[in-house]
């Protein structure tokens, strides 16, 4: 679904350093969980997990995009999750809406301000089913300072009201064993039934899919680990670069403490567990215990939401790795963590919609939070997405009932194609949901406050499953959700959460009334104010 919203809000921040990175796309074989054999994959300069980027807010970044193998004949882009491209709508790395795709042995330059923005972000392909893999962080500290104590080691960092000795990132993906091409022929093809979840889920890129079969096998970098030195507060930043799972996670005899939310910061909130779904991010803190070097505690990963095979997944575990400063440690970690040796009732037995963001604050609410979240929306847009099977038997979403129609084509964007203006106006706008068209777009205007529902469906095969929705461009107010199918009459005024987050990624979580067509929904709330042009929201 795209937006379009016909101004922009100008903003008197400073202009910070400009910061340059190189990223070379690549196809390889790729074998992260000790199977045995590789798979091909696209890749971010010869490396998976792709490198972790770090800028200061207000920084001018530079990505140089090289498609570098002219033969793999795989077009690419990439998008930066979370940052709002405020006047750079080029360069939010969407194909066939912002850009075209980048084709083999072509390059393609993004440049973009990180505008009053910081916290835990990332990078992702933006092509077919390329994020398994061409993914990594992308992380805006809020100073010099910081930047240089986070990336330098130093010590202590201090990020708005919250000081730590380091930082750590645990980015989870999921992984299949079958080439990327295979992959999106399967899920875009006329054989497909349904998702059976990946054959591993990674922690910083690496696991071990059968540690028994593992131990003679000298090329297994093990388990990924976190390295910890004793008595020590850490920051803990959390990246979901998943695609279709919600996961639980703990570290065993370590709690955390809640601290950041998809680049906002929130007040200090103790947990137990994270959940964490695609496209979101949080950043927790940990204190270390008085523990001796070569001390492991389990990272491990539970499935949320989950209909079938619900619990702790097959193979996403890391360790916590006690470690002393003056003697390195080297150990490959193989062996799978002990469940028994788990705590009991660390993961509800019944999934919890929206999980602890109804007693989550944010850490600041100001002025203008407020009189967005108590102005009256100017309209509602409700996107039902219903999972349809086409009449060449392949599988699709349709938006409120619309076959979808693809934007822009071999030669231009939908971006390109407006400012050419070869699509002519937006046209009559249907009366239902105002939907050009002409566009395929949902114009919006300036100083609008939008509200937007996401009602949740029963997929083929008569399932209904959490969605993660992502608005490109905008962070939106997490306001309201409810069950069954969303009746603007009667559920406008609803509001589920007294003190609303703002959040780029919110989850329409199953809830199931009988005798309803939909399943669940999730309201977000937007000022159309920020976004220029066009912009997704997925």
């Amino acid at each position: 679904m795209v937006v379009n919203i016909f101004a922009l809000e100008q903003d008197g921040s400073t202009r910070g350093s400009v910061k340059s990175f190189e990223l070379n796309l690549s196809l390889e074989y790729l074998n992260p969980d000790c199977y045995n054999t590789s798979f091909a994959v696209m890749v971010v300069n010869n490396q998976f997990p792709a490198p972790a980027l770090h800028v200061v807010k207000n920084d001018v970044v530079r990505f140089i995009i090289r498609n570098s193998d002219a033969a793999n004949n795989q077009s690419s882009s990439i998008h930066i999750h979370g940052i709002r491209q405020y006047g750079t709508t080029f360069s939010d790395g969407v194909a066939a809406i912002t850009q075209l795709a980048i084709a083999p042995g072509q390059e393609f330059i993004q440049e973009f301000q990180v505008l009053n923005q910081s916290g835990t972000y990332f990078y992702h392909a933006h092509v077919g089913v390329q994020d398994d893999t061409i993914t990594g962080p992308f992380i805006v500290h809020e100073d010099q300072d910081s930047f240089s104590a986070a990336t330098e080691l130093m010590t202590p960092v201090t990020e708005g009201i919250y000081t730590y000795d380091e930082e750590r990132i645990l980015q989870w993906t999921e992984f299949w064993h079958q080439s990327g091409y295979d992959r999106e022929k399967y899920y875009t093809g006329s054989s497909f039934i349904n998702d059976n979840g990946p054959d591993s889920v990674l922690l910083n890129g690496r696991t071990v899919y059968n540690s028994s079969a593992s131990q003679n096998d000298c090329e297994c970098a093990g388990f990924s680990y976190i390295n910890v030195e004793p008595n020590k507060i850490y920051r803990f930043r959390f990246i979901g670069a998943l695609t279709f799972r919600i996961l639980g996670i703990f570290i065993q005899d370590h709690n955390m403490t809640l601290m950041e939310i998809d680049g906002e910061y929130v007040a200090p909130y103790n947990l137990k567990y994270l959940e964490i779904g695609a496209g979101q991010r949080m950043s927790v803190l940990v204190k270390t215990g008085n523990y001796p070097a070569g001390s492991l505690f389990p990272i491990a990963s539970n499935f949320r939401w989950r209909i079938n095979a619900a619990g702790f997944t097959e193979n996403g575990y890391g360790y916590l790795r006690y470690v002393n400063a003056t003697t390195p440690t080297t150990t490959i970690i193989m062996d799978k963590p002990i469940i028994a040796n788990f705590p009991a009732n660390i993961f509800p037995a019944i999934d919890i919609p929206g999980w602890v963001l109804r007693d989550v604050k944010p850490l600041v609410s100001t002025e203008r939070d407020i009189m967005i979240l108590n102005r009256t929306a100017d309209r509602t847009i409700k996107l039902f997405m219903q999972q349809v099977t086409e009449l060449d038997n392949t599988t699709r979403f349709r938006n409120n009932d619309r076959m979808h129609v693809p934007w822009g084509n071999s030669s231009s964007s939908l971006l390109e194609q407006v400012i050419a203006n070869s699509l002519g106006t937006i046209g009559t706008l249907d009366v239902t949901d105002g939907f050009s068209l002409s566009h395929q777009t949902y114009p919006v205007n300036f100083g609008e406050v939008i509200d937007f529902v996401f009602q949740n469906s029963f997929n083929g095969g008569g399932v209904c499953v959490a969605h993660p929705w992502h608005t490109h461009g905008h962070s939106h107010y997490l306001i309201s959700e409810g069950e069954g199918d969303y009746l603007h009459e009667t559920d406008k005024d609803v509001r589920s959460f007294a003190d609303p987050l703002l959040k780029d990624v919110s989850i329409a979580y199953p809830a199931i009334v009988n005798g309803s067509i939909g399943c669940g929904w999730t309201k977000v709330r937007i000022l159309a104010v920020t976004l220029p042009r066009y912009q997704l929201v997925n």
